[in-house]
């Protein structure tokens, strides 16, 4: 009889496990404070739901058709509520708002930086202590590099393909002026992917093929947070510079740099930098002491990461919707020109200049008290979040046609563009806001307009110009196969 002991052993451990799971969908799906929400019956009793929706690369659009089904409020985990009325991001995203578990940490080192800092009193610890080097006066002062860069960009894109004829894929070369850029600024040294006109050391596709575990980890806590601490977790979801992967090759990267910089002021050659390392190995704390090492290596890492990419895929979009439009390339087009003849833009016009004359096109924890969303309360501890490609889509704010591509909803209306910049979620809202926000929209104010003023892309396919890609909850663009012919200049 004793070989029974080992099968009654397994059959108690099944038992046992085949209860919690039961007790853990009754008691979500019934008793607990978010039941009174619609939404999937599996989304309400595990987060595998949003998981799997994630990895499958249809999340935004399966929400988007469950607040179409259910209304502005829909239950999407056990314990968040997703929200798609534009108007409540305000409500949702407020100062004293705390982050939730699902901003993992350890996914860019084991020190951490502003933006995944969860309680919203060292958040506003951190974020004073960083408003120096990401202010607008100290990016006004790097303007001169991302000048340099952009002209160094478009010379290549003359040499390369302007010159040649030679069709090109658009979206690795918006990629590369966007990262030589914010190594320029961070660092005072550009990665080299416009000059070398490649994927140095596989950085982009490193990056890319880590946000589909990357999105795993985050919808997947508190599981991530347990296997995080073991071996596992030690050697393939915390980064470090050991690592192959791209951020592994940026952390080296980093880290190099700064170890020179070093060096360098110890060596009394550092003077007249003025990049965001040099402005964070400055900045005093509250106390008027250095920021620690490990800290400025996070926040320098950060800036690479998030000012990069995103930034990149926005000017991706811009690419992608006006090649798909020959009417609002036409007005476009137009529009700059009769910028130009008037003397209005100079060869390499500054921020200011094209602010003034041309026309440019996460969750939170509910604080305490709980959270009225539309007569059925989530109580304190509850996650609510809005996604931005859902909220941006609110045809509530937008109008019927928000789906369409129609710049002009922000340039017809003044009272309805103000409406529509207080409620978006392009850079973040509130406390939580960007703080590299001057710079992106100095890149994305400068580059397209720039390239647009040198050459006229031709798609290689006018209807589809780019593909979609959603990996891990970030989206960019491939597959941007175009021409490229020189423009004459504009007298």
């Amino acid at each position: 009889m004793n070989w029974l002991s080992p099968i009654i052993f397994l059959a108690v451990g099944l038992a046992y496990v085949l209860w919690k799971v039961l007790r853990q969908i009754v008691y979500y799906r019934l008793f607990h404070p978010l039941s009174a929400f619609p939404g999937p019956f599996w989304g309400s009793v595990t987060r595998l739901w949003l998981t799997y929706h994630n990895v499958k690369e249809d999340e935004c659009e399966v929400v988007q058709a469950l607040h179409r089904k259910h209304g502005p409020v829909v239950r999407i985990t056990p314990t968040m509520l997703s929200v798609s009325n534009a108007t409540k991001i305000p409500v949702i995203y407020h100062r004293f708002a705390d982050k939730s578990k699902h901003y993992i940490t350890g996914s860019f080192g084991k020190t951490e930086s502003i933006f995944n800092v969860e309680d919203h009193r060292v958040h506003a610890r951190y974020r004073k202590i960083a408003a120096a080097p990401y202010s607008f006066s100290n990016i006004k002062r790097m303007e001169p590099l991302v000048d340099e860069n952009i002209s160094r960009w478009l010379a290549k894109l003359d040499e390369r393909f302007a010159a040649t004829g030679e069709r090109f894929d658009f979206a690795p070369w918006a990629i590369y002026v966007a990262y030589d850029v914010v190594s320029e600024v961070g660092f005072g040294a550009p990665f080299g992917f416009v000059e070398q006109g490649r994927d140095v050391d596989g950085l982009i596709r490193g990056l890319h093929d880590g946000l589909v575990p990357f999105g795993i980890m985050a919808r997947l806590y508190p599981f991530t947070n347990w296997i995080k601490k073991t071996w596992v977790g030690e050697k393939y979801l915390v980064a470090s510079p050991e690592h192959d992967s791209g951020i592994g090759v940026l952390m080296r990267f980093r880290d190099r740099l700064i170890a020179q910089r070093y060096k360098d002021i110890e060596a009394g050659t550092a003077g007249g930098r003025i990049d965001f390392l040099q402005t964070f190995i400055e900045a005093r704390d509250e106390d008027g002491k250095p920021l620690d090492l490990e800290y400025i290596k996070a926040e320098i890492l950060l800036i690479l990461l998030a000012g990069s990419d995103t930034t990149a895929t926005a000017f991706q979009a811009l690419m992608q919707n006006v090649l798909s439009d020959d009417a609002v390339y036409e007005k476009m087009m137009a529009e700059i020109d009769a910028a130009t003849r008037e003397k209005k833009l100079s060869a390499m016009p500054q921020y200011e200049e094209v602010l003034e004359h041309s026309p440019n096109i996460f969750p939170r924890l509910v604080s305490k008290g709980g959270l009225d969303l539309y007569g059925r309360f989530a109580p304190e501890g509850s996650e609510v979040t809005c996604n931005a490609w859902v909220v941006q889509r609110d045809p509530g704010m937008y109008g019927l046609d928000a789906e369409e591509f129609r710049p002009e909803r922000w340039l017809d209306d003044p009272e309805k563009a103000r409406e529509y910049q207080k409620y978006s979620l392009t850079f973040g809202y509130g406390a939580r806001g960007c703080l590299g926000k001057d710079l992106a929209q100095m890149e994305l104010f400068k580059t397209p307009l720039q390239f647009f003023r040198a050459f006229t892309p031709r798609a290689a396919n006018p209807k589809v110009p780019g593909r979609y890609q959603y990996k891990g909850g970030i989206a960019f663009f491939t597959d941007m196969w175009i021409t490229l012919d020189r423009r004459a200049p504009v007298v």
